[in-house]
């Protein structure tokens, strides 16, 4: 189930969107992970699979162009890939509304195909908000930023420590078993 979360989705920085590299491909149905719904942003969804195999191919992609460079690569952790995705709709509706340009797939899919030969569209779409958000001057970054606090998103509680919250029913693990049980104490 999802929880609905009214959240500034400002770009922790658009810098951060701005990761100039992302990408990697498993094949075959275990390497496509969950179809549970993940997270929900107007009428793009994003399943757990989605999310994984988009980590997978941003990080592999990260690493590729970090060993192309000479530098070490950058860790992508999932909570951080997927407040990437969750704000691609809005900065892809945005490139559209001001008529910018925006690389089309076969062009990104191209460019990361050597990383990652068969790239999800959830990844493809990524990048191309990606390259958009790169290009934006620092006043059109405040408009997208300030469109991305009024995005909705909906997140299932796995991911919605991803915005910073969880939800209030979420019991918090505590480090003490009771004694001989082998069960976590309960308050």
């Amino acid at each position: 189930m999802l929880g609905h979360h009214s959240r500034p989705l400002a770009l922790a920085a658009l810098a951060a969107l701005a990761l100039t590299g992302c990408g990697g491909s498993d094949d075959g149905a275990a390497a496509q992970g969950s179809s549970a719904l993940a997270a929900k942003v107007g009428d793009t969804e994003f399943t757990v699979g989605d999310i994984q195999r988009s980590t997978r191919e941003l990080t592999a992609f990260v690493a590729a162009q970090a060993q192309a460079s000479g530098q070490q690569p950058q860790q992508l952790e999932t909570s951080t890939v997927v407040t990437y995705l969750v704000q691609t709709p809005a900065v892809l509706d945005y490139a559209e509304q001001e008529g910018l340009e925006v690389p089309s797939a076969g062009a990104m899919r191209r460019e990361i195909g050597s990383a990652v030969p068969d790239p999800s569209d959830t990844t493809v779409d990524f990048l191309r908000a990606n390259a958009v958000a790169s290009q934006l001057d620092e006043s059109a970054q405040q408009e997208l930023s300030q469109l991305l606090t009024e995005t909705d998103a909906e997140l299932s509680p796995r991911y919605a420590s991803a915005l910073g919250e969880s939800p209030d029913w979420l019991e918090q693990p505590e480090s003490q078993q009771q004694p001989g049980t082998g069960q976590p104490q309960t308050p």
